[in-house]
Order: C-alpha cells, then sequence, then structure tokens
C-alpha cells in the first residue's frame, strides 16, 4: 500500500504580512490566555453562579474585578484570533483551497458570536441605571433585562462559538498533517487539544476538558507561531 507523502512546501510571498501578524497574534493570545487564566483564580466565572443583582452589585463595587469575572478576557481575545485564522488560511490555501476556506468562515463565526454571546457593556449599562434606581419597580425592570442579557453568556451562542472555533482548529491542523511548512508537532497538537475542547458536551466533566483546552492552546499558540513567523521569513526572502 503507498505511502501518503506530505505535499511540498508552497508559499505565497503575497501573503508575507498575514503570516508575520498572524505569528505576532499568535503570540499575543498565548500571553492574554496566561493572563486570563490566572485572573480566573482571582476573579472566579459568575456568569451562571450567582445571581444578576450580586453581578449588578459586583459591576458597582469593582468594576474590572467584575468584568473580569463575566469574562472579559474572552471577549478582547476572540478578535486577535482573526489574524492568527486569516494567517494559517493563507498559509494552508494551496493544501486545499475549500476545506482552508471553510475552517475560516467557521472561525469567523466563532468570533461574532463571542462578541453576540458576551454583552458587557449592555450589562455595565443597566448596572448603572439598578444602582439609580429609587423606585422598586424600576428596579425589577432593570433586574429581568440583566437576566435575558445574562442567559447569553451561556446560551446557543456561547456554545455555537465554541463549537465552531474547535472545528476550525481541527481542520486546520488536519491540513498540516499534509504540508511540511508547519510543524507536525503543531499539528498533532492541534488536534489533541481541539478534540479534548469538543469534549465540552459531555455532562459534568465537560467544563474540565474546556480548560484542559484553554491550558493546550498556550503552546499550541507559541508553536503556530514559530511556524508563522518563519513561513514569513521564507516569504519575505522569495519574494
Amino acid at each position: 500500500m503507498p505511502q501518503k507523502i506530505a505535499m511540498p512546501p508552497t508559499i505565497d510571498a503575497r501573503y508575507k504580512t498575514f503570516y508575520r501578524l498572524g505569528g505576532i497574534a499568535s503570540v499575543v493570545i498565548a500571553i492574554s490566555v496566561v493572563f486570563a487564566i490566572a485572573a480566573y483564580f482571582i476573579w472566579p466565572y459568575k456568569g451562571n453562579t450567582t445571581s444578576i443583582e450580586a453581578i449588578f452589585t459586583l459591576l458597582q463595587t469593582d468594576r474590572l474585578g467584575g468584568l473580569i469575572s463575566l469574562d472579559i478576557s474572552m471577549l478582547l481575545i476572540a478578535p486577535i484570533n482573526l489574524l492568527m485564522f486569516l494567517a494559517i488560511y493563507a498559509a494552508l490555501r494551496q493544501v486545499d483551497e475549500p476545506i482552508a476556506l471553510i475552517a475560516l468562515v467557521l472561525a469567523l463565526i466563532a468570533v461574532a458570536l463571542v462578541i453576540v454571546c458576551r454583552p458587557l457593556i449592555e450589562l455595565t449599562v443597566l448596572s448603572d441605571h439598578y444602582a439609580a434606581a429609587i423606585d422598586p419597580t424600576e428596579k425589577l425592570r432593570y433586574l429581568a433585562a440583566g437576566e435575558v442579557l445574562r442567559s447569553a453568556l451561556d446560551g446557543t451562542a456561547w456554545m455555537m462559538q465554541t463549537v465552531f472555533f474547535m472545528l476550525a482548529g481541527l481542520i486546520n491542523c488536519l491540513m498540516m498533517l499534509r504540508t511540511s511548512v508547519f510543524s507536525k508537532a503543531t499539528a498533532w497538537l492541534g488536534i489533541v487539544n481541539s478534540v479534548i475542547g469538543l469534549a465540552f458536551f459531555l455532562p459534568s466533566i465537560g467544563l474540565l476538558f474546556l480548560f484542559l483546552n484553554t491550558i493546550g492552546s498556550v503552546p499550541w499558540c507559541l508553536l503556530l507561531a514559530r511556524d508563522l513567523l518563519k513561513i514569513s521569513r521564507s516569504a519575505s526572502q522569495s519574494a
């Protein structure tokens, strides 16, 4: 049975800026995730663990801590992923452009869904209105509106962005195995990490797998950054 041979490296010099920006973005994401993990132990996530009234109070007494406990790091990191996934697409498009495009579209949709599932500005504004309100009926209206927004934190948009990010990562890393421009370590770590992340559906222990995926994303992003910056240098030399 003939062995499957990796495709020869093909680097499109037109995308050298994408490669460089993607490599830098990957480093920024890795550092940001480390800070986000550390912040989690100082300001644990409160989106679904406390009342909306307690969330409003926290946003008044400790605005920064309250936003961190509502996962603002996720909202800040997600747009940076755009640069990373665009760079991966540019590097993999000559392996299988239609599949690479599918992965890119999944990632773009995931980023948009992150913005939808983290209505933190709206919650902050409602918190301010709640604190300023005197009439009990008016306070109840703000609490009711806050409950609606809080449901988005762990609702359909959150679930779908998780699935789309994991699928985009899995597809990309499977394609990385078909070219030598990415290291096998980057590809296999990404595959394992994406599969672990998709296990978030499992009852009771799903969030543990999602946390392991978050930790695993740090070394993967650093490996990816090394590969993308190497590709960028090669593209500059061949330009």
